[in-house]
């Protein structure tokens, strides 16, 4: 046993089902093309709250736990496929067999947690089998932790399958379970009410062709890395926003665009000084939502993706990479503005044609990815005990990492980014020694 896991004193399982039983007609998800192609893995996400409210502050562990299980009962009504079982890369069979609920405690205080350097600490807060068999986990499709900390701080993480939807999905869903738990006794409508009809504006393919397109599998393959996390604050956002103003033709820099331009331009710089030759040729692939055009109820995997390509270091200035993202954007949009339903699949495999293409047409290249989830409400998910003091972000925690993958997210306060970024090790250790990172990004592991 680790001396990591030797924190862990005890653990219980349980089996959460939806409130209400799912309706006949909808027992049988079909898939969309999308569904299809992404790979099983599971998406972590945690929410640490260090001190509940003088409410629940001297309540039992049991009473904490009982008030999660029945307002996740109730919302996996509403988001029913979770609770059922994979059929194949076909369907999912909603018959409410639930969903895992672990619960545990940890003998040191969250803040041990925190203080780690790295994320091999972080992994304590989410169920165990999952988070080492991301790829290949076989139990309930969304996996709970309701994790005790012997400070009294608690963290509740989640990781829901990929198959089921996408992070938009992921963070609808912890929005509206913590809407239910803060009122139990409410009719309180969650703003967005969830329909799985992702197949309809992405049909799937035949059934005998489903393995097919699971054998072309969109997510990355794993290798050996670290993960660390930063923090760049407001003033040094509106610094590097500055820089791109100065420079190019876009007076308008989103919080995601410079931050991405500036994390890619660092990255490519390290791992030029690692090599010790000019820099090596990259690919930056930027996940985009596709709702709109697809209604924002619309759950499962709605998404696109675009790509720009460097081949010379006169091409890593700061405002050159913005502009080249903000017209990749721009052009994507506007190919999805005027789209028919039947149209949006076809713009989309295009699209990830285009970004495989420059992949396997330059082979040598190093390729980084970023999924942004800047201004969703990460840091609004109130259970009733207060919103959390920290969220770690999607992928943070997958064993092992993904290479060169950013996810990019506000901070508490909503003026700042927080970003986990996942690496070789030799190029990690370059990156964040990196002095022009750290002039504008703090780690904050």
């Amino acid at each position: 046993m680790s001396s990591v896991s030797r924190l862990v004193s005890s653990v219980c399982k349980k089996i959460i089902k939806p409130y209400s039983p799912t309706p006949i007609s909808l027992r049988c998800h079909k898939l969309s093309y999308l569904d299809q192609m992404v790979g099983g893995i599971y998406l972590p996400l945690a929410l640490f709250y260090p001190k509940l409210s003088n409410t629940w502050s001297n309540k039992p562990n049991n009473v904490v736990s009982q008030h999660l299980e029945k307002s996740l009962s109730k919302v996996l009504t509403n988001y029913y496929p979770f609770a059922g079982k994979l059929n194949d890369n076909i369907s999912i069979d909603c018959n409410d067999s639930g969903v895992e609920f672990f619960i545990t405690k940890i003998n040191c205080p969250m803040s041990e947690i925190f203080n780690h350097p790295y994320f091999e600490k972080h992994n304590l807060v989410y169920p165990t089998e999952v988070i080492n068999n991301q790829y290949t986990y076989e139990g309930s499709l969304a996996v709970f932790q309701l994790t005790h900390f012997s400070c009294g701080g608690i963290a509740i993480s989640m990781c829901l399958s990929h198959k089921v939807g996408d992070g938009y999905t992921f963070g609808n869903f912890m929005n509206h379970w913590a809407t239910i738990a803060r009122n139990p006794l409410s009719s309180e409508i969650y703003p967005i009410s969830p329909k799985f009809d992702g197949s309809f504006y992405f049909p799937p393919t035949k059934d005998e062709d489903s393995s097919n397109v699971s054998n072309n599998n969109i997510m990355p393959q794993r290798e050996e890395c670290v993960s660390k996390g930063f923090s760049i604050s407001s003033s040094k956002l509106t610094a590097l926003k500055v820089r791109v103003i100065n420079d190019s033709q876009v007076q308008n820099p989103s919080d995601t665009e410079v931050v991405s331009a500036f994390l890619y331009q660092r990255a490519m710089a390290t791992k030029k000084l690692v090599n010790s030759s000019s820099i090596r040729p990259s690919l930056l692939h930027q996940a985009v939502n596709l709702r709109p055009p697809v209604p924002k109820h619309t759950m499962g995997n709605i998404g696109s993706l675009f790509s720009i390509l460097t081949k010379e270091e006169k091409e890593m200035d700061l405002a050159q990479v913005v502009s080249k993202l903000r017209k990749e954007k721009e052009e994507v949009k506007q190919k999805y503005k005027n789209a028919k339903i039947e149209e949006l699949l076809p713009i989309t495999l295009e699209q990830y044609r285009k970004a495989n293409d420059l992949l396997v047409n330059n082979s040598c290249y190093d390729l980084y990815r970023f999924s942004s989830l800047i201004t969703f409400p990460s840091y609004d998910v109130d259970f009733g005990w207060g919103k959390p003091e920290k969220v770690i972000s999607p992928l943070s925690t997958s064993n092992p990492p993904i290479k060169n993958m950013f996810v990019l997210m506000d901070d508490k306060n909503r003026d700042g980014v927080n970003l986990t970024c996942s690496m070789k090790k030799q190029d990690m250790l370059a990156f964040e020694r990196d002095e022009e990172l750290l002039r504008f990004a703090s780690p904050t592991s």
